[in-house]
Formats: structure tokens, sequence, C-alpha cells
């Protein structure tokens, strides 16, 4: 079994459009459809999204999961989070171990998962656990899906 983590507040969100959309879907349908424009934070968003885009471009899109029973690298550790499990095989995930093993010889698109990597260790998560898509996921593959709260804090911090 093999989980994606979101934020609790946007479940409703998610279990309306019936999908889990690759990262970045909410803010690239916010940008896309101009509805940034005469906020507050237009540039800031418009400058994320851009930053994203590159990332994307250099790494990869994709919906993220892990085996573990925590992912303290997507956003906020103190907003409660949702839970949904999926089988591996079901929604065509793949490891991400395999993947970077895969992009070793194109060594942009490496480093760029490196750092991804990287990031999730130093947030402490286990890349050797994570898998991905390269579509969004129907929440009709679902298993179950549990509200689990905040993750407690990380040991040694």
């Amino acid at each position: 079994m093999i989980y994606h983590y979101s934020h609790a507040p946007i479940r409703k969100e998610i279990e309306s459009a019936g999908f889990i959309g690759l990262e970045g879907c909410r803010l690239e349908y916010f940008i896309e459809a101009g509805l940034h424009l005469n906020q507050p934070r237009s540039s800031e968003l418009s400058y994320q999204w851009r930053s994203s885009k590159k990332e994307y471009k250099a790494r990869g899109r994709y919906v993220w999961f892990t085996e573990q029973p925590f992912s303290y690298a997507i956003g906020n550790p103190d907003v409660a989070k949702t839970r949904y499990a999926f089988e591996s095989a079901d929604i065509r995930a793949y490891s991400w171990p395999v993947l970077m093993d895969m992009a070793s010889g194109d060594k942009k698109r490496f480093s760029a998962m490196k750092a991804a990597s990287e990031l999730g260790m130093n947030s402490g998560d286990d890349p050797f656990k994570w898998w991905v898509t390269f579509e969004e996921v129907s929440l009709e593959k679902c298993q179950s899906i549990d509200e689990i709260g905040a993750f407690p804090a990380m040991h040694g911090s």
C-alpha cells in the first residue's frame, strides 16, 4: 500500500474533482484562469508558478506517494492531513529510486531529482519509499481515505 498525503482543508476539493492532480495543479489552474490578477499577492503567485514550471521541466511533474505513515516534505506540518491509500499496481505508480536510476544518464534531470530527494531527507522522509505517477490519479482506485491530523514533530528536531 502506498499513500498520498494532502492538506485536510482541500479534501472536499479533491473529492469533488474525483482525482488527485499533478503537483501544482491548483496553482496552475488559478494562474491559467487569471484568478490571481488584481490579488494582493498576484506577482508572488506568478513568480511561484514560473519557478514551479522550471522545476517540473528539470525533474518531472508527478503525483507523489510514500510507503511511510507520514510525509514531512508536504507543505505545512502543522496543518491536518488527509491520507489516500492506493495499491501501486492499480495506479501505475513507479518507485522513485527506480526513476532516479533511469535518469542517471541525464545530468540535469538527475541533479533536480537528487535535490528533491535531499529536501525530503532533510524534512525527515525516506525517498527510498517514495512512489510517483505521471498523471492524475482517480479516486475510484483509492482503497481508503483517512483524516490523520498534523504529523508529530520529527525526532531530534
